[in-house]
C-alpha cells in the first residue's frame, strides 16, 4: 500500500469534511470504541470509490448467472480498476454543487450528465422481512458499488424523501416526525458521498404505496379515500393535495423539516450537502389520479420556490409526469429540469419532450425508462443512443436491486423491471453491457470491453463501525 503523498494531506478534509490528519484518525476511533482497519481507511480515501479492495480483479467472466453466492472481496470476477488515490479534481467534485447553465448541467465548470439508476428503497424497503424495514448497510454499500462500476453519476432515490404514514416513516402521522427514520437515509447519503455519486430525491409520490405519498396528506386532512397504488376511490380525491391550503402547508412544513435535517454521519444539513444534486417536487405527479394533466403550475412554483429558498445551491426537478405545454408548466421559472418516464422506451416521445424543454431553456431528464424490452417500444440500443445525442439530457433506468445481506440471494421485487448487475440471465447481462456502455458514453469515456464485476459484500462493515449518532466528520473520516 503506497503512503499518502504529503501534497494530498491538506486535501483530506475535502473527502468527508475531514477535520484531522490521517495519523490521528485511529486514536479518535479508539476513543469511540471502534476498530477501523488501515486498508478500510485507505479505501475511504481512494477514488473514484473506496470499494472493491484488493486483491486485483481478474478477467474471467462467469458463464452462468444466478444460483451462486456473489463474489466477495477475495473472489472477484470481471475487471475493475484497483484502488487509486483520488485526483484533486475528484476530491473537489465531492464538495461541489451541480449547477445549471441553460439546457445543460455543469460541475466545476465541466459538462455534467445525469446517468444512473432508480433505487427507490434506499431509505425504507418493502422487499425483505420484516416488510417494511430499513435496508442493511451492506445492501446500500453494494448498490453504490454497482452504480460506480456502471459509471453512474447520480442515483434517484424515492424513499430518501418520500416517507409517510407508517411507524418507520419520517412522518408517521400528521406533522409528527420520527428522527430514527433518518439513520438509513443519512447513511445512504454518506456512502454516495464516499463513492462520488450525486443524489436526486423526490419529495412525494402520486400513488399510495408502502412509503406513502400525497394520499396520506389528504387522509390526515380528514378527506376519506381508499385504495392502493393508482387504484384510488373516489378517483377525484387526489386534487385536494394541491388545492387545500392546510395540506399544502403541511407538505411545505415537511419539506422544511427534511431539508433542514443535519446528517448524523457527515454533520452537513441536507440543504447544504453537495452530494444532493437536487430535489424533485414529486414522483409522476398528475392533476388528480393518473395521466389526467399536470400538477398545477402554481403549486409547482410554490413548492419549487420553497426548495430554492432553503437550498439555493440545489436543482429542482418538476415531478409532473410528462409534458403539458398549454398548461403553463414550462413557464415555471424556478424549475431547472423537466422530466418524463418511458414505459416502453419511445424515441418520438423523448424527442418531442426534449424540444419543449429546450424551448424553455431547461434541462431534460428521462427520469425512468424500461430497460427490459418486454413491452416493445424502441430498442435499448437505439433509445440510449438517442439519449446520448440529446444536448444536456440525463436519464435513470428503472430499477436497480442487489443481493441480500449475506450476498447469496437476490432481493426480489414483483413489478417486472428489477435489474440485477451484471445480469441474472444472458439477456439481462447483454442489456447490462449496453447500459454500462451508455453510461460511459454519457461521461465521454471509452466504453469497457468487459463490464466490471462488483464484489459483495463491498466491505464487511460491522454495524458498530457506524453506530447511530456517530458524526463521521468529527471523527476525521
Amino acid at each position: 500500500m503506497l503512503p499518502l503523498p504529503l501534497l494530498l494531506l491538506p486535501l483530506l478534509p475535502l473527502v468527508l469534511g475531514l477535520a484531522h490528519p490521517l495519523s490521528s484518525t485511529h486514536s479518535l476511533l479508539a476513543r469511540h470504541g471502534l476498530n477501523l482497519r488501515q486498508d478500510v481507511l485507505h479505501g475511504l480515501l481512494s477514488g473514484p470509490g473506496p470499494f472493491p479492495q484488493d486483491p486485483p480483479w481478474t478477467t474471467d467472466y462467469p458463464t452462468s448467472f444466478g444460483g451462486y453466492c456473489a463474489p466477495n472481496s477475495s473472489q472477484t470476477v470481471g475487471t475493475f480498476a484497483g484502488p487509486t488515490l483520488p485526483s484533486l479534481q475528484d476530491l473537489l467534485k465531492r464538495n461541489a454543487f451541480v449547477s445549471r447553465s441553460g439546457t445543460g448541467l455543469e460541475l466545476l465548470g465541466e459538462e455534467f450528465r445525469i446517468v444512473g439508476a432508480n433505487v427507490y428503497w434506499l431509505g425504507l424497503d418493502e422487499n425483505v422481512i420484516p416488510d417494511p424495514s430499513y435496508p442493511s448497510k451492506n445492501r446500500v454499500i453494494e448498490i453504490m458499488g454497482i452504480v460506480s462500476a456502471m459509471r453512474g453519476t447520480v442515483i434517484r432515490g424515492h424513499t430518501l424523501g418520500i416517507s409517510f404514514g407508517n411507524p418507520l416513516s419520517i412522518m408517521p402521522s400528521p406533522d409528527t416526525y420520527n428522527e430514527q427514520a433518518y439513520e438509513p437515509i443519512d447513511f445512504a447519503i454518506l456512502m454516495a458521498r464516499i463513492y462520488g455519486i450525486k443524489l436526486l430525491i423526490p419529495m412525494v409520490d402520486n400513488y399510495n404505496w408502502y412509503h406513502g405519498g400525497k394520499y396520506q396528506f389528504i387522509g390526515w386532512a380528514g378527506i376519506p379515500w381508499s385504495g392502493t397504488g393508482a387504484a384510488i376511490t373516489p378517483p377525484d380525491v387526489g386534487a385536494y393535495f394541491y388545492n387545500t391550503s392546510s395540506i399544502v402547508d403541511s407538505f411545505k412544513a415537511y419539506i422544511t423539516h427534511h431539508l433542514s435535517h443535519v446528517n448524523q454521519y457527515t454533520g452537513i444539513a441536507y440543504k447544504d450537502d453537495p452530494t444532493i444534486l437536487g430535489w424533485e417536487t414529486g414522483n409522476e405527479l398528475c392533476a388528480v389520479l393518473y395521466n389526467d394533466g399536470p400538477a398545477p403550475p402554481a403549486w409547482t412554483s410554490e413548492i419549487a420556490g420553497l426548495i430554492k429558498s432553503l437550498a439555493p445551491n440545489h436543482l429542482v426537478v418538476d415531478g409532473t409526469y410528462g409534458f403539458y405545454p398549454e398548461s403553463g408548466q414550462l413557464q415555471v421559472e424556478v424549475v431547472d429540469i423537466f422530466s418524463d418516464h418511458f414505459y416502453p422506451p419511445s424515441i418520438a416521445r423523448f424527442q418531442a419532450g426534449l424540444a419543449l424543454t429546450q424551448s424553455a431553456n431547461r434541462v431534460y431528464l428521462a427520469g425512468e425508462w424500461d430497460w427490459t424490452g418486454q413491452y416493445g417500444g424502441d430498442s435499448i440500443q437505439s433509445f440510449t443512443a438517442a439519449l446520448e445525442a440529446g444536448p444536456g439530457v440525463g436519464d435513470f433506468y428503472w430499477s436497480l436491486f442487489g443481493h441480500d445481506d449475506h450476498c447469496c440471494l437476490y432481493v426480489e421485487h414483483d413489478d417486472g423491471y428489477s435489474f440485477y448487475y451484471p445480469g441474472r440471465t444472458e439477456d439481462m447481462h447483454d442489456r447490462a453491457v449496453v447500459m454500462t456502455q451508455h453510461a460511459y458514453e454519457m461521461n465521454a469515456d471509452a466504453s469497457p470491453e468487459v463490464v466490471p464485476a462488483v464484489a459483495c459484500p463491498q466491505y464487511a462493515f460491522p454495524d458498530e463501525l457506524f453506530p447511530p449518532g456517530l458524526n463521521v466528520a468529527n471523527l476525521g473520516l
